[in-house]
């Protein structure tokens, strides 16, 4: 498969809170780009069964074939990608899943330019999500199927399938895993401890290094060198994989550091001093990875941590950040949906509105209002079936949602 095609299928899909993905990714000079890039090791942050679930793609569209490879005609150009089939197999069992067997489903955002919300026009940038409560454990390839459309005189689409990206799923079986680093001024090796979350019965531990090669078979890894090591727990019949377990030579000198600035939701993160490429391993107060990018964007209000890891195996952490979103008039919560429940029409209740689009979706989840924001405004419901539907306020701090009755 061409490169080009290639990147058609990498687009399709992803890091991140809950609610609609924002296309705000630094590509820099760049014609096309994909962030996470499976190019370069990265992929789906982890996610826990039972827990809240959502990882980010961004995706950089360029205007002509001949900007991602030469061997098309300058002038031939980009005119749309559409994500149509997203499967998702476990890479143990060779089982296939949709994305909604697996407690997941797939949002895209196009920002409008289509109505259908999974097709991205040549030449902007994107995003998509993979977001939701996943329900079964595993170790998941994920499959892309795209259409691409290009233009010779007519357009014409061309089907692909693209399968580098992965997503583990884990069981909630561990509490903490706690690090003691090598010092080879003192000669000594490190370790990892691990504690069981309660009630947990393992039957089997397995830990690798970054080559593949299993290191030890117990609870907790003692004497080793410094490195990058995976542990594999069963317990309960259900298998998860726990990576990025950092251990490193206290006495090497790392000049790894970073800075960083909160504003608008997210922490863009500035990082110097790095031995190759960083790898980044954002955390909440939970301890649940929800990214691996190296800004965190899109984010609730809460405290997140940062683990930066470069390529000599030296870290550094930013701990306890604290996002607090810019309350404005865009996503305040001081607002309410009269009458509620209703019969004929309702009203959006608030002291001002500025620059703030209404939406309402159903719950399919199709939009079937999309509009900027009056004040005292009424919007009719008589030809809606009766049910539950959501009214969303969208602004540029973000986007917040109420229920609405509708009862003829």
């Amino acid at each position: 498969m061409n490169k080009f095609y290639s990147f058609l299928l990498a687009v399709a899909i992803s890091s991140t809170a809950f609610g609609q993905c924002v296309s705000d990714f630094d590509f820099g000079e760049e014609s096309f780009g994909v962030s996470p890039d499976p190019s370069l090791g990265e992929n789906f942050v982890s996610g826990v069964v039972g827990q809240e679930y959502m990882d980010v793609i961004h995706i950089l569209i360029p205007n002509f074939a001949s900007d991602v490879d030469e061997s098309y005609p300058p002038s031939l150009p980009i005119d749309s990608i559409n994500l149509i089939e997203v499967v998702m197999t476990d890479i143990v069992t060779n089982v296939v899943y949709t994305p909604e067997e697996l407690g997941l489903m797939v949002v895209c955002n196009n920002n409008g330019d289509s109505p259908n919300p999974c097709m991205f026009i040549g030449g902007l940038q994107y995003c998509a999500s993979i977001q939701g409560t996943p329900t079964i454990p595993g170790m998941y390839k994920i499959d892309l199927l795209v259409l691409g459309w290009l233009t010779i005189f007519e357009p014409f689409s061309a089907e692909f399938e693209y399968a580098d990206f992965s997503l583990n799923i884990q069981c909630d079986l561990i509490e903490s895993i706690a690090t003691t680093d090598s010092d080879s001024d003192l000669g000594t090796l490190g370790s990892i401890d691990v504690t069981l979350a309660d009630g947990v019965v393992a039957t089997s531990f397995s830990w690798t290094d970054a080559d593949g090669t299993v290191v030890g078979t117990e609870e907790d890894l003692t004497d080793v060198s410094p490195g990058t090591y995976t542990l594999t727990l069963i317990a309960d019949d259900c298998t998860s994989v726990f990576e990025n377990n950092v251990v490193i030579d206290s006495a090497s000198v790392c000049t790894l550091t970073a800075d960083y600035v909160i504003e608008g939701g997210g922490i863009d993160v500035t990082v110097s001093g790095a031995e190759g490429v960083a790898t980044f391993s954002w955390t909440d107060t939970d301890g649940i990875t929800i990214s691996s990018n190296e800004d965190l964007t899109d984010v609730v209000d809460g405290e997140y941590s940062l683990l930066i890891t470069d390529e000599a195996d030296c870290t550094f952490e930013l701990l306890g950040l604290s996002v607090v979103k810019v309350e404005s008039l865009n996503a305040s919560m001081k607002w309410s949906v009269v009458p509620n429940p209703t019969s004929a029409s309702f009203s959006i209740q608030r002291d001002v509105i500025n620059d703030t689009q209404l939406r309402v979706l159903d719950v399919s989840g199709r939009v079937i209002l999309n509009e900027s924001l009056l004040t005292n405004q009424m919007w009719s419901v008589n030809d809606w079936k009766e049910g539950v539907y959501f009214i969303q306020l969208v602004g540029k701090f973000g986007t917040t949602t109420r229920r609405l009755v509708v009862q003829h």
